[in-house]
């Protein structure tokens, strides 16, 4: 496996590839609100997908070179760049694309693969159902200047916001399910900032943790899998939660037997 940096055009990534495989299809990694390239740093679940034939872009998308510095209306346009990037790039087949995302990293998931037909599997692990409030540089000032986690062509996207409940202690700790839940509790709002997850053209798995203590991703897994099926989705279609807590799947072996079967499965 060797690893590639890429700092060009403003695109921010490291590709980890298979210089002996001929022709590979491309799995595009995105992490959650600590930023930058943070899938570089889980080496082995990249070995393994290496292993079996794919490149794997780790891609940064905030707090990382000249990208923004917080994630507040981060633009899909940005995503657009790491398609082409890919589409371009000898060796792989990079018309079609998996994206696997944690935390705020499937909230984008989901969120893309709504939006790009190329995206052919999504696979989000403590994802969300809906698109939330951007989380400013400075956490404490999270109730200033209130603005959306994404934005197309210069505008913020339709979002959930935080309510204006949640204490230094929850901030300091990110114990912060109890803010996330009592903002779903509005209906009307959550239902504007609803990701359109039916759009998506491609097969859909979904793992969280139901100690999960920074928001309600099992609860917010079902009620994706709820719309799913009141749309009538037409393709494959998965949830798994574990009793742990944000972080501990992705450190779940089990997960990842799971990812590697859904990716045989659904994007050979």
């Amino acid at each position: 496996m060797i690893k590639t940096e890429i700092n060009q055009k403003g695109l921010i990534a490291d590709l980890f590839s298979d210089p002996s495989t001929s022709t590979s299809k491309a799995v595009i990694m995105l992490g959650g609100s600590e930023g930058g390239k943070s899938w570089s740093r889980i080496k082995k679940p990249i070995e393994l997908l290496v292993q079996r034939g794919y490149s794997v872009l780790s891609l940064a998308y905030f707090k990382a070179g000249n990208l923004p510095s917080s994630l507040q209306e981060i633009p899909l346009d940005y995503f657009e760049k790491a398609f082409a990037w890919l589409s371009a790039r000898d060796g792989i087949a990079g018309d079609q694309v998996a994206i696997i995302g944690g935390s705020k990293g499937s909230e984008a998931a989901l969120l893309l693969g709504s939006r790009y037909t190329q995206v052919k599997v999504v696979i989000g692990f403590s994802p969300s159902s809906v698109i939330w409030q951007g989380i400013p540089e400075k956490r404490f000032e999270i109730g200033k200047d209130i603005k959306s986690s994404w934005s197309y062509g210069g505008e913020g996207l339709p979002f959930l916001p935080y309510l204006p409940t949640v204490s230094k202690r929850e901030l300091i700790t990110l114990k912060l399910r109890k803010m996330h839940q009592e903002a779903l509790l509005n209906a009307e709002t959550t239902e504007k900032a609803a990701i359109p997850v039916e759009d998506i053209q491609g097969a859909i798995l979904l793992i969280s943790g139901e100690k999960d203590s920074l928001w309600p991703s099992t609860p917010m897994s079902g009620q994706i899998m709820d719309r799913l099926d009141s749309k009538g989705f037409r393709y494959p279609s998965e949830h798994l939660s574990f009793k742990t807590g944000h972080n501990g799947i992705v450190l779940n072996k089990e997960t990842w037997r799971r990812v590697f079967t859904f990716l045989e499965e659904n994007f050979s």
